[in-house]
């Protein structure tokens, strides 16, 4: 109905007035569509303001923060005698005799642990003895002959001479016997046997004091270092005990060969086929006077490294570069800022051994460090 009012409505204009009309009808759709577009929302695809990213890059990143960087090494502990000595004959070699020992035995101090044949020593006494007759007799004639005063001199400082080798020669026969120095356990025995020959000072075998039972922890790998009297460690027997000590001695030894004890005493014994291998047993002594149990391994953890209020960042993250300004390599970490990778120089400490890194200047602990 509206269509037709509108055709005898443009008709009855005529024809002149048409162009007219159409005119301000096209003007009031225009402005009509320009007022219902201002009513309407924008989309996203209305939106066309240019955006600036990291080129589509996704980085692994880590956080640097701040904190204690520490390394700790963890060695089995037991309590054991760890005080052992060589015993030799200190003061002359000869034909073994008796051995009344052997490995693993008890013995108390002063037990004879092996003697030596003393036919050789009896021997080179009775030559000696015969020697001072001589010189005895030579001097009681001088003397009774009324010889010159310096005659009688001489002869009086040959005869001193004589007597005192005789005394020496004596004298050893107390060192035919080896005796124990104090109560404690043969560890080990080097070999020998009742009619061999052994030398003076080589180690007959080894004996551990008894008297001295102490927390010691073994290093047989090497993984300690620096570590001296007075440093503390934490004790551990799983779950149950728990307390603190400290090193109170240290026993060097070699393991694979023959084994030299320092310190307060020494060890012998064979070892493997690889060649000595230094070893060092550290003894602890616990602040508290706990009762340890007889099953269940000690653990005693040393620590090795601490840094404290440190800048700490992963080692994998610290890269070697050439710095453009000294022409000079030095160490550089890739910070992440505000999308954009930074190449800092940075001046690296300690390093432990889980891979984490002092970083002693450069960074403050807050920053967001691209991996790769």
């Amino acid at each position: 109905m509206i269509e037709y009012s509108v055709i005898i409505f443009v008709f009855m204009l005529g024809r002149s007035n048409v162009k007219k009309f159409l005119s301000v009808i096209t003007a009031a759709a225009l402005v009509g569509g320009l007022l219902c577009s201002c009513g309407k929302p924008k989309t996203d695809e209305n939106i066309s303001i240019p955006i600036r990213t990291n080129g589509g890059i996704n980085y692994e990143t880590v956080h640097a923060v701040v904190g204690t960087l520490k390394d700790e090494v963890s060695i089995e502990g037991s309590f054991t005698t760890p005080y052992r000595v060589e015993l030799m004959f200190t003061h002359m070699g000869g034909t073994i005799a008796a051995i009344n020992v052997h490995e693993d035995q008890e013995v108390e101090e002063g037990e004879v642990i092996a003697v030596l044949s003393g036919d050789d020593l009896e021997e080179d006494i009775t030559v000696q003895k015969i020697k001072l007759d001589s010189a005895q007799s030579t001097y009681d004639a001088l003397v009774g002959s009324h010889a010159s005063a310096e005659d009688i001199e001489f002869a009086r400082i040959a005869l001193e001479i004589e007597q005192t080798e005789y005394d020496n020669l004596t004298d050893k026969r107390q060192y035919l016997e080896l005796k124990a120095p104090f109560a404690g356990r043969i560890t080990s025995m080097n070999g020998y046997w009742v009619g061999a020959h052994i030398d003076q000072n080589s180690p007959f075998c080894t004996i551990s004091d008894s008297s001295k039972v102490m927390l010691t922890a073994r290093d047989r790998m090497g993984q300690l270092s620096n570590i001296s009297f007075g440093t503390k460690v934490e004790i551990k027997q799983g779950s149950i005990l728990e307390t603190t000590g400290k090193v109170v001695d240290t026993v060097t030894s070699e393991s694979g060969g023959w084994e030299m004890w320092g310190g307060n005493g020494g060890f012998g014994g064979f070892g493997g086929d690889g060649g000595p291998t230094t070893v060092t047993s550290y003894i602890i002594q616990p602040d508290e006077d706990l009762d340890f149990l007889e099953i269940g391994g000690i653990e005693v953890i040393f620590t090795t490294l601490r840094r404290d209020d440190a800048v700490i960042v992963p080692s994998e993250a610290i890269f070697e570069a050439t710095d453009d300004l000294t022409n000079q390599t030095a160490q550089f970490v890739n910070v992440l800022m505000n999308g954009i990778k930074v190449q800092t120089q940075v001046e690296v400490g300690a390093v432990n051994s889980e891979g984490f890194a002092e970083i002693v200047n450069g960074l403050d602990g807050s920053e967001t460090l691209i991996l790769r």
